[in-house]
């Protein structure tokens, strides 16, 4: 868990946006991805049709009344979700926050019943690579987005018991 007692993760809030969408740019940019370029552009346009509608979410996570990691995930199909903006600001890296943020989406993931977790993230992401490895995703192949190559992991939610 994050080594900040005073680290809070919660629901994202309509007060929240103007931090989220300036912590979304880092986090692009620090990918050397160009906004023109981003995957999954226009979804923070409408944060409430885009993540608080039915089996999505948007959290953030907050230090002193500051967003400084957030974290999405939306629907795939009827037992898959997608994990995305996974973001933490660069003053708030290496407390556990990005870690936090997963495990809090992970927990959300299962209680909306999706059975599998999906995300894309970039080759040269090393840190996020890690964390998501350390967190059981494992890589399915590679993807390209126009001049961009993402690596898509996956992870299973809920494991099921032979009986």
């Amino acid at each position: 868990m994050p080594n900040n007692a005073h680290f809070t993760i919660r629901g994202y809030l309509p007060s929240d946006h103007k931090e989220v969408v300036a912590l979304n740019r880092y986090g692009l940019a620090a990918a050397g991805v160009p906004l023109d370029d981003d995957v999954y552009a226009g979804d923070l346009d409408d944060v409430a049709a885009t993540y608080l509608t039915g089996r999505a979410t948007l959290l953030v996570g907050e230090t002193g009344g500051i967003v400084v990691a957030m974290g999405a995930l939306q629907p795939v199909d009827a037992t898959t979700c997608e994990i995305t903006r996974m973001r933490v600001a660069p003053t708030a890296q290496g407390r556990g926050y990005g870690k936090a943020i997963l495990l809090a989406l992970e927990d959300r993931a299962r209680r909306f019943g999706y059975l599998e977790a999906v995300l894309l993230t970039g080759p040269n992401q090393h840190p996020a690579i890690d964390l998501y490895r350390a967190a059981s995703y494992t890589v399915t192949g590679t993807e390209n987005h126009g001049q961009l190559l993402g690596i898509r992991m996956w992870k299973r939610l809920i494991v099921t018991t032979g009986k």
